[in-house]
């Protein structure tokens, strides 16, 4: 990527984009984006920036395109994607489409799964990052929003412009600049009516946007988005002296602000697994109730079944599984559902969607699973124990003999567990899962299998 100033033959909106992608160091070396298209204005000027900054040896060319049909508004979404292929194929682009089954899906399950997808295309396309078309006025609802339903200074953040290998490279950039920037490039971008439903929040926030830049600030996008970014530094700054706090032995003596950071992180760890759980648990309200008990003694029951208890300053998280009871080796396993397993660390059952293909590794503490039985069993190995492992075409294996391949040492080999359904080996925990486990193509509900460190 070059680092010269950007043409003076850009347009001027190219030429803000590469100015606010190496300024914030949105693509490392030798990163290339995948662009999610949508077909709205949006994504499909962002497209066409990305490829005009490319085209002056600026940026890198993107990878292609990826456009996930929700499989929810007809004929209507069948035109959003041939207009995605269509403005993929201008731009000489290969172009990903998925079609999803989620007419009856709310907005986090049709999230998921499109962010699940846009995970796989990068991965099949090659890319490192994934681009998203969030802009400033998306930037200001959202702090708006959040302020109405109460927030943290986290939450004033609002949309990160880099998370993990989600970029935003269009933060910047006004609604009004980017559908001008269309009307001259001669696209006309499709419409989507769900997105002036007032039925959702962000639509009523929309609406409401223009009356008070009329009453009270005319610059009111800039200063939410101004608000944003400052928060984005304050949380920062917390996030860092919070990782360093973590050890702290007794948290009554941090400050408040730092205090409460330290018992979001914590429950940011419990639920990194488990998406719906995150928006259950790491909230403000929980924060406040397990501060309050750092000064009382007792116990809080959290969702997901985890039990949280005061010691000396300190707050002892715990997952309410049954012990597996050694002298019948077994524990019976409903979905969802957590049982503790002979080295005492905690196996988690849950339904959601599947790994992305990089998260898949034979020897792992987390798999997913294409069967889903009703209920499963927890065991220690036993003598004469087979399982069809995946990529053997159905052939067994003695399970002693996998653990002895994995170096287990033979004093722990008796305590080693395994995860039955229907009667069969599914899986012998981190070293290998059966055939019959094997992920269908294109399935969107599997049984997720978790194991994790629970505290004394």
């Amino acid at each position: 990527m070059s680092s010269s100033p950007p043409s003076a033959e850009l347009s001027p909106l190219a030429r803000s984009l590469v100015t606010f992608v190496r300024e914030r160091a949105l693509l490392f070396p030798g990163e290339r984006p995948l662009v999610a298209l949508s077909g709205g204005a949006d994504s499909s000027a962002l497209l066409l920036l990305l490829c005009e900054a490319a085209a002056a040896g600026l940026l890198p060319q993107p990878v292609g395109v990826a456009h996930f049909h929700h499989g929810m508004r007809g004929r209507d979404a069948d035109s959003d994607a041939g207009f995605c292929a269509a403005l993929a194929a201008r731009c000489g682009l290969p172009c990903l489409i998925e079609l999803g089954a989620l007419a009856q899906a709310n907005e986090a399950e049709a999230r998921t799964a499109r962010y699940a997808f846009l995970q796989e295309a990068a991965v099949a396309l090659g890319g490192s990052v994934i681009a998203t078309a969030h802009h400033a006025d998306d930037q200001a609802e959202t702090v708006l929003m959040r302020v109405f339903r109460g927030t943290s200074v986290a939450g004033l953040g609002g949309i990160p412009v880099r998370r993990e290998n989600i970029i935003r490279p269009l933060l910047f950039a006004r609604r009004s600049q980017i559908e001008s920037y269309c009307a001259e490039r001669g696209i006309t971008p499709r419409h989507d009516p769900t997105n002036d439903d007032p039925r959702y929040p962000r639509q009523r926030v929309r609406a409401l946007l223009p009356e008070l830049v009329a009453s009270f600030n005319p610059r009111l996008t800039e200063s939410l988005c101004r608000l944003a970014e400052h928060a984005t530094e304050d949380a920062a700054l917390l996030d860092q002296l919070a990782e360093q706090a973590r050890g702290t032995a007794d948290l009554r003596t941090l400050v408040r602000p730092l205090r409460r950071r330290v018992i979001l992180h914590k429950l940011w760890e419990i639920s990194h697994s488990n998406e719906t759980l995150r928006e259950e648990v790491a909230t403000a309200a929980w924060v406040v109730r397990l501060e309050q008990l750092l000064e009382g003694d007792g116990t809080l029951h959290l969702p997901g079944g985890w039990g949280v208890s005061a010691r000396q300053g300190n707050l002892i998280f715990s997952l309410r599984a049954p012990a597996l009871d050694l002298a019948d080796g077994c524990r019976e396993l409903r979905l969802p559902g957590a049982v503790k397993m002979p080295d005492n660390r905690t196996l988690t059952a849950t339904l959601g969607p599947p790994l992305l293909a990089a998260e898949r590794r034979r020897r792992s503490l987390r798999v997913d699973c294409g069967t889903i039985p009703e209920i499963l069993t927890v065991r220690r190995v036993r003598d004469g124990d087979r399982i069809a492992p995946l990529g053997m075409n159905g052939k067994t294996r003695l399970v002693r003999d996998l653990l002895r391949e994995a170096a287990i040492p033979i004093e722990k080999r008796t305590s080693q567990a395994v995860v039955e359904g229907n009667g069969q080996i599914l899986w012998v925990v981190g070293i290998a899962q059966a055939e019959s486990t094997r992920v269908a193509e294109g399935a969107k509900r599997v049984l997720l299998l978790d194991v994790t460190e629970t505290d004394e």
